[in-house]
């Protein structure tokens, strides 16, 4: 990895710039979680009293993490714009839960995800959803931020990883623990505008490289001509390339269309990647649907979301434009071995800030790295400790317990989390690799068989829990099933990318839930599930639209997702 040796050149002026960022985040914290234990609404929700600004805001900082936006510069500079992908195509997902999923999620006047199944499905499910997302908020999202922003942290400052992963982990969980999820949130918001600010700045300083003594506009235009690989090194590069990346014998970078046989974007698997993925993440992931939960009403959640995604519109920019740039620098580091290539594309993001960032700007990266392990850990705290309060502790250990009981069992089960977190960051920082990858598999089994049943139950009133269960259950087979083929047998190219498969799973368990639904039917939903689907209650998806023109929730929508279709055409022909 270049550099990656020497440690990151830093001023007075960064460090204070550093400091004054931590300083700025405590005010933010401690403000914001004054009053946060009063009661468990307060503490678990806000009061249900976030603004819009906040939820929307506070939804990116949760999910724009650290092996989020440093591991998508490699993954772009390998890829090109297709992991725009992942920003993209939330659009579709968005109008889902703008329209569809926010009002009914609202007025179940639920606490949690796994609660909101319950009342559609049954105890059971409840459970087992409860006790995946506790699993996955520990050991899989809080251990790879951890871990990578530690690394991050310790490749830049040269501290011990260890010491990094402690100090993150204590410091950002601390404010989950104070203040609930309004110092979740607030924090959130001030740190998404550091965090989006600080890595936007990178992107600046990089296309006045690339263009040397000329304008961004010249630069940004250079990259895209680089990107396109006609001539030179870049054109050396893309043909070396070509092997690992597809059958097809050709490769564009620039287009965000690619063949049933890529490795990230494959169009056989996009819509596949809405309807699972995007589902499980965006919908059914606790910690980053609490605050919509704790918004002001209908219209505030609506409009959170589309707030977040105009965000999600721009986000690469920080996310992808980055991972373009090194490969308009350095188009050589694809020529040599592919494993060699991967590495140095993984530490990509830490070449960029030691090749381009002067020093005296640098204070803010670092603001930026630990904004955003700050922002995913607080989140997954208290999303983890709202799960295990109200779906695991309360319904299964106590029963009777009060609601400023109810405030400590949070409490506690946050201190619990963040101990956790840091001890999984620690264990994974002993082992070579697998993290990214078990992200992945888990994503791969879990995602489609849940995203299946939850769609399925809000849409059609006959799904019941003997299907949801059959879905889960059955999915998660098929999904070991595929996984087991491949790896026996040899299989087309098109069945190994993730999207293929997470599409096949998700086809199974929307079979296996139907199937199972309509061989064990209870005449439909119970008297106490029937505002939870769409055919009994449809007049709750005209509330919360906004009383003026300005308000109005369909024309902000309209535009983020012209906006998305027309990103997306304009790196589809390019």
């Amino acid at each position: 990895m270049p550099n990656a040796g020497t440690n990151l050149a830093l001023n007075a002026l960064d460090y204070w710039v550093f400091v004054g960022f931590l300083v700025g985040l405590a005010i933010v914290g401690y403000v914001s979680g004054r009053g946060g234990r009063d009661s468990s609404e307060d503490y678990f929700l806000a009061g249900r009293h976030l603004p819009w600004y906040v939820v929307g805001g506070s939804f990116i900082a949760a999910n724009l993490s650290t092996e989020q936006f440093i591991g998508m510069v490699g993954a772009t500079y390998i890829l090109g714009v297709s992991t725009a992908l992942w920003d993209w195509l939330n659009g579709f997902t968005f109008l889902f839960m703008i329209f569809l999923f926010v009002p009914f999620l609202l007025k179940s006047r639920v606490v949690t995800i796994p609660e909101f199944l319950e009342k559609r499905f049954s105890p059971a499910i409840r459970r087992i959803f409860a006790v995946i997302t506790v699993i996955a908020n520990i050991i899989v999202f809080m251990a790879a931020v951890l871990y990578a922003g530690g690394l991050a942290l310790s490749g830049f400052l040269g501290w011990p990883l260890l010491t990094c992963i402690v100090l993150t982990g204590l410091f950002a969980g601390a404010w989950a623990i104070y203040g609930g999820l309004s110092s979740a949130a607030w924090t959130g918001l001030f740190t998404a505008v550091i965090k989006i600010g600080g890595v936007a700045t990178l992107s600046v300083f990089g296309l006045l490289a690339v263009a040397g003594n000329g304008s961004i506009i010249d630069g940004f235009m250079m990259v895209l001509e680089r990107n396109r690989a006609r001539a030179g090194p870049w054109h050396e590069a893309v043909i070396h390339s070509v092997p690992h990346l597809t059958s097809a014998g050709a490769y564009d970078r620039l287009s965000v269309i690619q063949g049933p046989d890529h490795p990230l974007a494959p169009w056989t698997g996009l819509v596949f990647l809405v309807l699972s993925l995007a589902i499980w993440y965006n919908v059914l992931n606790q910690f980053i649907i609490q605050r919509i939960l704790g918004a002001k009403n209908i219209w505030h959640a609506r409009m959170g979301v589309v707030f977040a995604a105009y965000l999600k519109m721009f986000l690469p920019i920080v996310t992808v434009l980055p991972g373009l740039i090194l490969f308009a620098l350095h188009p050589e580091y694809m020529l040599g071995n592919w494993t060699d290539a991967q590495h140095l594309a993984d530490g990509g993001f830490v070449t960029l800030v030691k090749q381009l960032l002067p020093v005296g700007m640098r204070g803010l990266l670092l603001a930026a790295l630990f904004s955003a392990v700050q922002a995913t850990v607080t989140s997954v705290v208290n999303s983890t400790a709202t799960v295990v309060t109200f779906d695991l502790w309360v319904p299964l250990m106590q029963r009777t317990a009060s609601d400023l009981q109810r405030v400590r069992i949070g409490v506690i089960a946050s201190t619990v989390t963040v101990v956790a977190g840091i001890l999984s960051a620690v264990w994974v920082s002993t082992h070579s690799g697998g993290i990214f990858q078990y992200v992945q598999t888990l994503n791969g089994f879990f995602a489609p068989p849940f995203a299946a049943a939850f769609v399925l139950g809000l849409l059609w009133r006959g799904a019941n829990s003997t299907g949801a269960l059959s879905a889960i259950v059955g999915g998660f087979l098929i999904g070991l099933a595929i996984k087991i083929t491949g790896f026996l047998y040899t299989m087309p190219d098109w069945f190994y990318p993730f999207a293929n498969q997470a599409g096949m799973v998700w086809i199974g368990s929307v079979a296996l839930c139907i199937a199972g639904s309509l061989l064990h039917r209870h005449g439909g939903p119970e008297p106490n599930t029937a505002e939870l689907t769409i055919w009994n209650n449809a007049a709750i998806l005209r509330e919360g639209m906004g009383d003026k023109w300005y308000q109005n929730v369909p024309l902000w929508t309209a535009g983020f997702f012209i906006l998305a279709m027309g990103l997306m055409s304009l790196f589809s022909h390019i």
